[in-house]
């Protein structure tokens, strides 16, 4: 096996456990937001839905406890369930490590090594080793077409669903930002680089010009960010502005320090969890949030001068303000619900009509890279004919292989969803208000990330 391990100072760099022969591994790295929808279609892959499940710890981007689907690095390995005949009868491990999808297109494309938990330490709790590869899977809110990254060469993007987005506001008991129920593209479009908007935008009062509800942003590799900003059709690099909230002093800043902190924290500029892990790869991406959930915690900051609205995925949203998705407002009128305003609360079933017939736009793709032959890259330790059950250029995945089933789009074909799948994973998540759209629900298109939304075949 291609690996190195690295022990953790606690272990006093004592030899680490081999990894056995016959394993099957599979990095997965990219969207944060995407990331608990992966774990569970991760652990339906193994038998008994059951695999052994170790976490990285909080100096690698993971936890030290509360360990769940939203833990940001961890390790599942165990016996691969009968559809995935092209493993044989190795064992498959799948390693997970959620850094921003810009991010992971980019390390996914370039082969970049990072530092994955290992299958070894303490099930259901952290692991006591860690392993350096290159990913073999690349998950992104937003097609690599509108980054730096496209797919090319050996690497190819399949799109694996419809990831649903809002703009939320802040937890704030009082001030502006409890009138607003609504922001527009207009305001959007001046919002995005100045990183704030003036009330009087809402309230057409010249004595608002100068109080101002904040935009709180993402890191520049964040696929949400991108969706948002092509959304208003600015380009990669044009300017976000950029504004973080003190969570213990109470005031929004402007970051002028590139190091982490867990919450937000003047003058630091870069606030999440996930930061210190792999060599602290998210300082190299700008001044921002790293995380939806690192922004869905600082809106939660219920002080008066809380006074902000974000773009976050669905799922991130879901857990700002007093019951699941209470903070949400619409966008041009619109909202992405069926249910409207009565999103707020929503214990059951989202009707995302809104956005399968064209009528609300803040959505995109959740899309993937891969390797088309792992065989080219020098670590990789999945076959083609494991990952995808194809041979030479051939880009699609065959029944059988870890992609055949883990990106199945059985309702396409007007079949019954594979279990393993993620889009099983949308399908069963849909009673408590699923966070994902399945590709074959959606009547119209968009050719690119925030364009034109287009009728089924034009």
């Amino acid at each position: 096996m291609k690996k190195t391990l690295l022990l953790t100072l606690a272990l006093g760099f004592a030899s680490a456990p081999s990894l056995m022969a016959g394993n099957v591994d599979v990095y997965i790295t990219g969207s944060t937001a995407f990331r608990a929808n992966v774990y569970t279609a991760c652990q339906k892959l193994y038998v008994g839905q059951n695999p052994t499940i170790y976490y990285g710890d909080a100096a690698h981007g993971g936890a030290s406890s509360g360990f769940s689907s939203k833990t940001a690095i961890w390790t599942m390995t165990g016996n691969p369930i009968t559809a995935l005949t092209n493993l044989g009868n190795n064992t498959l491990v799948i390693h997970g490590l959620f850094t921003g999808s810009i991010q992971g297109l980019q390390t996914t494309e370039t082969s970049t090594k990072l530092v994955w938990a290992a299958a070894s330490g303490t099930a259901g709790a952290n692991c006591n080793a860690y392993v350096t590869n290159s990913p073999t899977i690349g998950f992104s809110d937003a097609s690599g077409a509108v980054s730096p990254y496209p797919a090319q060469g050996n690497f190819f993007e399949e799109e694996v669903c419809v990831q649903p987005f809002v703009f939320c506001r802040s937890a704030a008991t009082v001030g502006a930002v409890t009138n607003i129920n609504d922001v527009t593209w207009e305001q959007m479009e001046y919002g995005i680089p100045a990183g704030r908007i003036p009330l009087s935008a809402w309230t057409y009062k010249a004595a608002d010009t100068n109080t101002f509800v904040y935009l709180m942003q993402r890191t520049k590799d964040s696929g949400t960010r991108r969706c948002e900003s092509q959304g208003e059709y600015y380009q990669f690099n044009d300017t976000v502005g950029v504004y973080i909230y003190d969570y213990t002093n109470n005031f929004f800043y402007t970051p002028t320090v590139t190091a982490n902190a867990a919450y937000g924290d003047s003058p630091n500029g870069v606030i999440g969890t996930a930061g210190p892990g792999n060599n602290n790869a998210n300082l190299n991406w700008g001044f921002g949030y790293i995380g939806g959930g690192d922004i869905a915690n600082s809106l939660n900051n219920p002080n008066a001068n809380n006074q902000a609205i974000a773009y976050l995925s669905i799922g991130d949203s879901k857990s700002v303000g007093s019951a699941n998705w209470a903070n949400v407002i619409s966008y041009n009128g619109i909202w992405p619900t069926a249910a409207g305003a009565g999103i707020h609360g929503n214990a059951g079933t989202n009707d995302f009509s809104p956005i399968t017939l064209g009528y609300y736009p803040l959505w995109g793709y959740e899309v993937f890279v891969r390797p088309i032959n792992p065989a080219a890259i020098a670590d990789q330790d999945i076959t083609q004919f494991e990952l995808t059950g194809a041979s030479g250029t051939d880009t699609a995945d065959y029944p059988g292989s870890f992609l055949g089933v883990f990106n199945a789009q059985s309702l396409d074909n007007g079949g019954v969803v594979t279990i393993g799948s993620i889009e099983n994973e949308i399908v069963q998540s849909q009673p408590s208000g699923a966070t994902g759209i399945t590709l074959a629900a959606m009547v119209n298109s968009r050719q690119q990330v925030g364009g034109t939304i287009y009728p089924p075949f034009q």
